[in-house]
């Protein structure tokens, strides 16, 4: 428990309050839990010492003000476990990262394709800022979204960590009596083409014969599904019903909790809206694009006209 509380800390206090890794990773060791951070004292942090006497970590002002600011800002409660704590921060700060990639988004970095402009009649300028928008905006999302999901996984129980590189599998599981579970993770119940379950099928044949169990995980939806993969799973998986997971059997079964994926799902709105508020990033995406057509037709102009004047300033 206290080293995942550490690790958490730490991983506020880097993504959330802007310290390097190191000196989060120092900080967040001075600490023995969630209360004892709350209630640190600002004139016994500017000094950090070992137990010798010697200073080991000084904190600047700035540093300690907003250590301060993030203490008193409630992201971090004493009523929640580390484990939600840490799946707090982390989608907070997937969220963060998406609303501050939105924001920063402007005509420069859109660059927008003359061939696509043409082909798809975008004849006017929020027609052409509006469809780069969403894609420069999904692009970035389902980018970060792999990685997002990762981290939830990995911060679903303690037993659950990254299995080996060089063993093909994205996690492994292990019981306190040693037992290993391996999982090859897809987002969705239609991410595998026939190849890849056939693939996969001999993977897990492999895993059982040297004495442990292998699943194909799914993040989210239903064995009922009538997709193209659940097809092939059942015709190629044997017994492909006790070799998959899917959707909340795989998040139930890793965090050993029948009703994990209720809570996780409940973490997931509470975060948002600390980080959005009322609104939601289609608004601020919606927002985007007014503000970076204003933009094009400050620089060139407005209607048709507007859109051929930037046409012809790049091609």
């Amino acid at each position: 428990m206290s080293e995942q509380f550490h690790e958490m800390l730490a991983y506020a206090l880097k993504n959330e309050v802007g310290f390097t890794l190191n000196k989060a990773r120092s900080l967040a060791s001075y600490f023995a839990d969630i209360k004892d951070f709350l209630e640190f004292q600002e004139e016994n942090i500017k000094n950090l010492k070992s137990i010798s006497g010697k200073s080991v970590l000084k904190l600047t002002d700035e540093e300690i003000t907003n250590l301060s600011i993030y203490r008193e800002s409630g992201s971090l409660s004493a009523e929640l476990t580390v484990a939600e704590n840490y799946l707090a921060i982390i989608s907070r700060v997937f969220t963060q990262k998406q609303l501050n990639m939105v924001r920063n988004l402007s005509l420069k970095n859109l660059n927008p394709n003359p061939f696509l402009i043409r082909a798809l009649n975008l004849d006017t300028p929020d027609a052409v800022v509006r469809l780069n928008v969403y894609m420069a905006a999904t692009r970035s999302i389902v980018t970060s979204m792999g990685f997002f999901i990762e981290d939830l996984l990995l911060t679903s129980s303690d037993t659950v960590e990254k299995a080996p590189n060089k063993s093909g599998w994205d996690l492994v599981k292990t019981t306190s009596d040693g037992e290993k579970f391996w999982l090859q993770i897809k987002s969705g119940p239609n991410n595998m083409d026939k190849d890849q379950v056939v693939y996969w099928a001999e993977k897990i044949q492999e895993k059982v014969k040297e004495g442990d169990k292998a699943y194909i995980g799914f993040t989210y939806g239903k064995r009922t599904s009538k997709t193209v993969t659940i097809g092939l799973l059942k015709q190629i998986l044997p017994d492909w019903e006790m070799q998959t997971l899917i959707g909340k059997e795989l998040w139930n079964f890793l965090s050993e909790d029948s009703d994990y994926s209720s809570k996780l799902f409940e973490v997931l709105r509470k975060s948002a809206h600390q980080i959005l508020h009322q609104n939601s990033l289609s608004e601020e995406i919606d927002s985007c694009a007014n503000r970076v057509t204003d933009e094009f037709i400050q620089d060139f102009g407005d209607g048709h006209q507007g859109v051929s004047n930037y046409i012809n300033s790049i091609f």
